[in-house]
């Protein structure tokens, strides 16, 4: 069917001349794509997210009158437009604009900017990406910052409220009956809980929030690609570069506090690495709180 006639047929809104409906239909469109000139734009797709966001007098007015280049980018993500998730990129400059309006740290505007395009641009369990909540109803900007300042909010109560603090070992590890494991947290057990918080503390931000979406968020490498707008491989190289920062930098920490030698200290390391998911876990958590 012609996107027009779908959209008369659709949007429940009188429609008068489709001539009318036809010309404010490519307003729309050239609207969009003058705001957005990477995104690719597919009419079809698009017709029914725009639809169901139209309200007025007549379906012409509506049109005239909605966020023409908000609801199209809205929608185009929605569809899981590999274009439209890099052009969002620009709309995620309002979380740095909330997080000075709530006086937030910078790791923290980091880490719920990545948060809150997750939330936005990925499609999970089923359900459609949390963009699709856009109704049109004001600017696109004002509603990731009003989502940002949200989130950031409830972050910082977090932080407050759970100030980080030294946890036994027993605790971050999980797998208590490995006799090698319980070696290991008798004889190092202050020793390696610092240097592994000490490691992800340094992790650049883009490989703390890597190792988060998949062993807090768990996230599939296909998921962790669409909320950084790269392929899967790329996802999956960033991953193993990300995993092996942290096993480099609890390295060097577990070397300098332990003095041990290269061959004791790899096969720490072997060990941590083989219990990585369980054992960062928690801390990877502490650092989004």
């Amino acid at each position: 069917m012609d996107p027009v006639d779908q959209l008369i047929a659709t949007s429940g809104l009188p429609s008068g001349s489709r001539a009318v409906v036809a010309t404010a239909w490519q307003a729309m469109l050239d609207a969009a794509q003058a705001a957005w000139p990477e995104v690719r734009i597919d009419p079809p797709r698009l017709v029914e997210f725009i639809a169901q966001r139209l309200a007025g007098s007549d379906l012409a007015a509506a049109l005239a009158t909605a966020p023409a280049a908000d609801l199209v980018l809205a929608a185009a993500c929605t569809v899981q437009e590999p274009s439209a998730h890099a052009a969002f990129d620009a709309v995620l400059s309002e979380v740095d604009a909330a997080g000075a309006s709530t006086r937030s740290a910078k790791d923290l505007i980091d880490d719920v900017k990545q948060l809150i395009r997750v939330q936005l641009l990925v499609a999970k369990d089923g359900k459609p990406p949390g963009i699709a909540g856009y109704r049109g109803k004001g600017p696109l900007r004002g509603w990731v910052r009003i989502t940002a300042t949200r989130e950031l909010i409830r972050h910082r109560r977090k932080r407050a409220r759970e100030a980080p603090s030294e946890r036994p070992l027993d605790e971050a590890l999980g797998d208590a009956g490995d006799p090698m494991l319980s070696q290991l947290k008798a004889e190092y057990r202050t020793e390696f809980a610092t240097a592994l918080r000490e490691a992800i503390a340094v992790l650049d931000t883009e490989d703390r929030t890597l190792l988060r979406q998949q062993i807090v968020d768990q996230l599939s490498i296909d998921e962790i690609g669409a909320a950084f707008g790269v392929h899967r491989a790329t996802a999956a190289r960033w991953l193993q570069r990300a995993r092996g920062a942290l096993v480099a930098a609890t390295r060097g920490r577990l070397a300098a506090r332990l003095k041990l030698s290269v061959d004791e200290i790899d096969s720490v390391i072997r060990l941590v690495h083989s219990q990585l998911d369980a054992s960062v876990v928690r801390y990877l958590r502490d650092s989004d709180d």
